[in-house]
């Protein structure tokens, strides 16, 4: 049985809390997390809009696959590119937007953006999505190192996101589920603070899912928290009796 366990958080600087998360009601098996951007709170309405349509959309599917997926978000996209030009003060908003589903024994990511899926599978931490980000495509060309890119002052440039243009492209990925994999999913104000290895401890550590969470979060926050912090643990368990 899928379960998903979320926390989300303004930081130590912002004002408020642009991120969403999506999360499945009973019986579901799809989430995502997305970190809104725009002026005048923009992002947070970006953001929740993601969110909500995602979730219409794949409730309509028999097949929460990465076709369905990439349907929904690419709706999501339209609606919001559109909101955009019609409020003036909601022009040039978006959202990343990192998804995962689960159909039969395959897992998908859905990806746009700079927040991020990763896999621990038998005390290893994989990277599943790369950063749709500037300095992403210019460490890959080999112009800067990845020591360069975390402190290069465009650091923080999305090259893709949800909602910002007519079209989006959409990364999808999929793997088989093994016994004992987790998945977790968060926006760049976790990643840019907290290290794979440190999130590796934790999630393996003492503690319930939940309780990982808010260690994670605090985490960030002690290292700064100067963006809004979104985590979440995706986990396959047996269902019980």
């Amino acid at each position: 049985m899928m379960k998903v366990y979320a926390l989300s958080d303004a930081g130590c600087v912002r004002p408020a809390n642009e991120d969403s998360v999506c999360l499945p009601e009973a019986g579901e098996t799809f989430c995502a997390v997305a970190d809104g951007m725009g002026g005048h709170l923009a992002g947070e309405v970006a953001s929740a809009m993601a969110c909500e349509i995602f979730a219409g959309m794949m409730r309509l599917t028999l097949h929460p696959n990465a076709n369905a997926m990439q349907d929904a978000i690419e709706n999501a996209n339209t609606a919001i590119f559109e909101r955009a030009n019609r409020e003036s003060d909601k022009q040039g908003m978006g959202t990343t937007f990192t998804a995962l589903s689960l159909d039969g024994n395959t897992i998908h990511i859905a990806h746009v953006g700079d927040s991020r899926a990763y896999r621990i599978r038998r005390g290893v931490i994989m990277r599943l999505t790369q950063d749709h980000t500037l300095v992403a495509e210019m460490v890959a060309q080999g112009l800067i190192t990845s020591k360069e890119a975390k402190t290069h002052p465009k650091r923080h440039y999305i090259t893709r996101a949800v909602g910002t243009k007519d079209e989006v492209n959409v990364d999808l990925l999929s793997f088989d589920l093994r016994k004992g994999d987790v998945f977790f999913l968060c926006s760049d104000g976790f990643s840019n603070e907290v290290d794979e290895r440190a999130l590796l401890a934790v999630a393996q550590g003492e503690g319930s899912w939940q309780e990982k969470l808010e260690t994670l979060v605090k985490m960030a926050k002690d290292a700064g928290g100067p963006d809004n912090i979104s985590v979440m643990f995706v986990t396959f368990e047996e269902d019980e009796a």
